[in-house]
């Protein structure tokens, strides 16, 4: 058996991805997957308010503790809602594809019994390219087939974790930060204190069990 399973992000940049992201999956394919009407009704002010005020601390000329707990306060709402559409509309929805699925960060857990995929033996191999200003886009393809931007078969997205500023990290573990990445060339958001700061990043390949391979060699970028 297996169960499926997702975390959102703890960093706020990461958080942000990922709800807009999420949101605007379920949005877009309400109908084809019966996502409920009445959650996504219930969670579009809440995100317009959290996002309103994610703005805010986004913003050189604006940012300030008090904006900060005013995001941080607006997400507490959000965040329950947004964790009932997941329990109650897409964890465990047979009307969302796998692709779906990996959009979504959804993975599955191995609980014992019946066959699963092995973990990926290989690594990505990514490179943060700087396009807009706080924002770095993840490019990745697989270590056995370089020339291209896909995952390996049984694959669900490209896990990354990232540390900003010195000390360097020497592990993965030593970075606090973390993103789903499903698609090449998505995009991770920063702050804008962390612009002109260097990032240092490890990723590796998460399959669709939850089993996970090894991590890649250390990449390092500045945010724009």
């Amino acid at each position: 058996m297996s169960k499926e399973t997702y975390s959102i992000p703890t960093s706020p940049s990461a958080r942000f991805d990922f709800q807009r992201n999420a949101v605007e999956a379920c949005t877009t394919n309400a109908s084809l997957w019966k996502i409920s009407t009445d959650r996504l009704t219930k969670i579009a002010p809440l995100r317009a308010d959290y996002e309103l005020k994610y703005a805010v601390t986004n913003n050189p000329s604006t940012q300030s503790p008090a904006a900060t707990a005013a995001r941080d306060a607006a997400w507490l709402p959000y965040g329950a809602a947004l964790i009932d559409l997941y329990d109650h509309d897409i964890l465990n929805n047979d009307d969302i594809p796998a692709e779906g699925k990996d959009m979504l960060h959804v993975h599955r857990t191995s609980t014992g019994g019946g066959t699963s995929a092995p973990a990926p033996t290989t690594t990505p191999v990514v490179s943060l390219t700087a396009e807009e200003i706080s924002i770095l886009h993840v490019v990745f393809s697989d270590s056995a087939t370089p020339a291209s931007h896909s995952k390996p078969a049984n694959v669900a997205f490209c896990e990354i974790v990232h540390k900003i500023d010195a000390p360097v990290p020497v592990t993965p573990a030593e970075c606090p930060d973390r993103a789903n990445i499903t698609r090449s060339h998505e995009a991770v958001i920063f702050t804008p204190e962390q612009r002109g700061k260097t990032v240092y990043a490890y990723s590796r390949w998460v399959n669709r069990n939850g089993k996970v391979g090894p991590w890649s060699g250390m990449v390092t970028a500045i945010v724009p």
